[in-house]
């Protein structure tokens, strides 16, 4: 069975796709291949199961899938929300289950004490959603609550997104000291190898055996459509991701803006340099045209990199804005949610 895709959009019209999509960024038959990972670290396979079982239930890596990129243009909105919220079971749930909202922080800004990081279609579906979330009765109605203070970024703008750069740091880490420290847990000579090449995708195979029965169509087609997907950038090649995805366990996120005044490219070469820096992209809001995410084991290592951004840069940047999230003050974060949520609202639009 032979598919011509033309261009990117058959492909996302086409509901066999959308099935193996769901298959891939779910991580349905997506596994560690453990004959070789007991093969090239010479343990029995009885071993090299235990420990991946241990890294994942350590929650220093989830079980593999593949990422879904597409992701950033089908939903090019980025809205960065500081609320005021209850601590309600219900409003938790909200934030856990609603489509839009890739992530949940508690904070303490002034009279806010949540930020939500949240992924739209255009302004207007926005507006739509905050309005539906209020007559829903899903968050408290404005009269009972401050007003959200909200900031909206292009996601086209994005010039790195790299969740496993941390990797080049814990590398030289492992290094110098024979071991890395993640989640309590000391990764030494025996896991910390294939700690690393999990999040590099190395040992990482599906099984195209039980795709083929799940979805009726044989290999040859589902190698065929994949190999399209990752062409036209849909999907990227299977990792282990941290559990949440671009914080490594037990680091502090650091959502910054930037005002950089001069010598913009060569600030931007820093951060696609930085490994402790996943996520950065151009913006224009206020005095600011810098938005980074990054995330460090101790506050004081954020302010190391503050001190060598000014030092390399002294004249070039001005005005920052930080806002510091504890690793013990997430909500939530589901890397494949709103992933998954768009792909099912796909397959519906198409069966309607």
């Amino acid at each position: 069975m032979r598919l011509t895709l033309l261009n990117k959009e058959n492909v996302l019209d086409d509901e066999l796709n959308l099935h193996l999509l769901r298959h891939l960024v779910s991580g349905t038959n997506v596994r560690v291949n453990i004959r070789a990972v007991a093969n090239d670290l010479k343990i029995h396979r009885t071993t090299a199961r235990k420990k991946i079982e241990w890294l994942y239930s350590s929650n220093i890596l989830n079980p593999p899938f593949y990422s879904f990129p597409q992701l950033y243009k089908e939903f090019p909105i980025l809205v960065l929300v500081k609320a005021s919220m209850p601590r309600s079971q219900e409003v938790k749930d909200f934030f856990v289950d609603d489509s839009h909202i890739f992530a949940a922080f508690s904070c303490m800004e002034g009279p806010y004490n949540t930020l939500l990081i949240e992924f739209f279609k255009d302004l207007e579906s926005y507006h739509s959603w905050r309005e539906q979330i209020v007559t829903e009765e899903k968050i408290p109605k404005r009269e009972h609550r401050a007003a959200a203070h909200a900031d909206i970024f292009s996601n086209k703008l994005t010039f790195k997104y790299n969740p496993t750069c941390f990797i080049n740091k814990f590398y030289n880490e492992y290094r110098d000291k024979g071991y890395v420290e993640i989640n309590n847990h000391y990764l030494d000579d025996t896991i910390f190898p294939l700690f690393a090449n999990l999040m590099s995708g190395k040992y990482i195979t599906r099984n195209d055996s039980s795709l083929s029965r799940d979805l009726k169509i044989n290999r040859k087609t589902i190698n065929y459509r994949i190999h399209t997907l990752l062409k036209e950038n849909i999907i990227s090649l299977p990792k282990c991701y941290f559990p949440h995805l671009f914080i490594p366990p037990n680091y502090n996120l650091v959502v910054s803006m930037i005002e950089v005044k001069s010598n913009k490219e060569a600030i931007k070469q820093y951060i696609l340099n930085n490994d402790n820096i996943p996520r950065a992209q151009e913006t224009s809001t206020g005095c600011y045209n810098l938005l980074i995410f990054s995330a460090f084991k101790t506050i004081e290592h954020f302010f190391d990199l503050g001190n060598e951004l000014m030092d390399m840069f002294p004249n070039d940047i001005g005005a920052i804005e930080n806002t510091i999230l504890s690793s013990k003050m997430i909500h939530t974060i589901k890397p494949q949610k709103l992933s998954l949520g768009w792909i099912e609202r796909k397959l519906w639009s198409l069966r309607t």
